[in-house]
């Protein structure tokens, strides 16, 4: 089981692309770059990595990303990641609420905002009090309660589906749910999701996230931090390798 997933030098510039071992929980290489020709030039000078032959490939919605796998791999599972389709969901909802803001009196204006973070986890997650306070802001109007009901109904998908052919099924009425909402934000993210659909229901088939790839980005940041963006690419790979693998392998 592969994850693979960028993380920035320079936000917004220059960027890294790190291949990790899922099942393994080990860093395996980085590599310059993100885009096809780079991936290509990597999967090219490196036959070790095609060598891999994984099940599974778990990434963004990237089309580089895909397009590279389904070149290197055409027989492995493309997963999109659970955690970046639930963000393009929860930025559609944060949407929604920035218009039903601007409709409202001062206070509960000022209150939807302060509070506008309790709409992204699930609420079963949250303690009884912030759960309460969820309530509160979902009240002043009733298309956010809707477009939340939305939002935690594939929450609720990904929980409950028991396997990929129910979960096709499933996923196909909430994109229909989510269409009688009739708000611009919900309408661009039912597009991005029917696009992805095939490797957003192969989550079905193996379950597998790349959630541990997250928190290593995060260390492979402050790593970068720490030592001032090391010149030497090899010594600069070679460091990250032991900073996210020490736990694995021991020092």
């Amino acid at each position: 089981m592969l994850g693979i997933d960028d993380f920035a030098i320079r936000k917004g510039h220059t960027y890294n692309t790190g291949i990790h071992d899922l099942r393994g929980e080990t860093l395996l290489d980085i590599l310059p770059g993100r885009k096809l020709d780079e991936l290509r030039e990597y999967a090219r000078k490196h036959p070790e990595f095609l060598a891999l032959r994984p099940k599974a490939v778990v990434m963004d919605l990237a089309p580089y990303y895909h397009a590279w796998i389904q070149e290197c791999f055409p027989g492995a599972l493309r997963v999109a990641d659970r955690f970046h389709v639930m963000r393009y969901v929860i930025d559609a909802l944060q949407a929604v609420r920035k218009d039903v803001q601007g409709s409202l009196s001062a206070r509960a204006r000022a209150n939807l905002k302060a509070k506008h973070r309790l709409l992204n986890p699930q609420a079963a997650s949250l303690p009884s009090e912030k759960q309460r306070e969820l309530q509160e802001i979902l009240s002043y109007a009733s298309l956010l309660q809707q477009v939340y009901a939305w939002k935690e109904a594939l929450g609720e998908w990904y929980d409950g589906a028991p396997d990929a052919k129910v979960a096709a099924i499933w996923f196909d009425r909430w994109l229909e749910q989510g269409e009688l909402l009739q708000h611009p934000a919900v309408a661009a993210c039912i597009k991005t999701m029917r696009h992805w659909r095939t490797e957003i229901v192969h989550y079905h088939s193996c379950r597998w996230t790349n959630a541990a790839v997250e928190g290593r980005n995060n260390r492979m940041k402050a790593y970068q931090r720490r030592h001032y963006f090391t010149r030497n690419r090899e010594r600069y790979v070679q460091g990250l390798l032991v900073e996210c693998n020490r736990e694995r392998f021991g020092t």
